[in-house]
């Protein structure tokens, strides 16, 4: 059962904040759940990540929600995670397009979620179905229930540097989703009729 929310925006740079405040403050707060908001601290987005949750255990959350601070959302994105979770899923997300490309088979300013098909991960589409599980996401726009971090050993979110030219295998915020299906075995629920903007 959806309690208590935390809604952490784990984003270090203020250029954006000033819309994404004003769309937060107008958000629709789920009847009977608590909600609070928290920036997040720390020198890194793997940190800035960790306090939130930090933040979420200290004041006895059911839920950990992260929602981008260079983005806006439809102001009922809270209301929808919270029907999905009530509805037994403990960890839901939307889509959010990216900026620019994160790899050659892209489009400019497309939304990514990957399901896993035997060796490789693949790009869902979001017109072939509103509701889709799916295996990994980034955290622009996430919600999960805290108790699935008992399933994942520390640091919940790290960067996965593979080189020495500090080139990586993924970003922490997909690993972190990625582990919460693997690891703590939970169903990700993407629901793609949720409206997101990056600024």
């Amino acid at each position: 059962m959806v309690k208590k929310i935390v809604v952490c925006t784990a984003w270090g740079s203020p250029f954006s904040w000033t819309h994404a405040a004003y769309n937060m403050m107008n958000l629709t707060r789920p009847p009977g759940v608590d909600v609070m908001f928290t920036p997040g601290y720390g020198w890194c987005p793997a940190r800035r990540h960790m306090y939130g949750v930090e933040r979420a255990l200290e004041w006895g959350a059911s839920h950990v929600c992260f929602l981008g601070g260079d983005q806006v959302h439809e102001l009922g994105i809270l209301v929808k995670f919270t029907d999905h979770l009530e509805s037994g899923y403990k960890v839901v997300t939307a889509l959010v397009n990216s900026r620019g490309r994160v790899s050659e088979d892209q489009e400019p300013f497309q939304s990514n979620a990957w399901k896993q098909e035997e060796d490789k991960f693949v790009r869902i589409d979001k017109e072939d179905n509103p509701l889709q599980e799916i295996d990994t996401i980034g955290s622009g726009a996430l919600i999960f229930d805290i108790g699935l971090l008992s399933s994942l050993k520390k640091p919940w979110f790290e960067e996965a540097i593979i080189d020495k030219d500090c080139n990586r295998v993924t970003t922490m915020d997909t690993r972190f989703v990625w582990r919460l299906r693997n690891e703590a075995k939970a169903k990700i629920l993407c629901d793609c009729s949720i409206g997101t903007k990056h600024l």
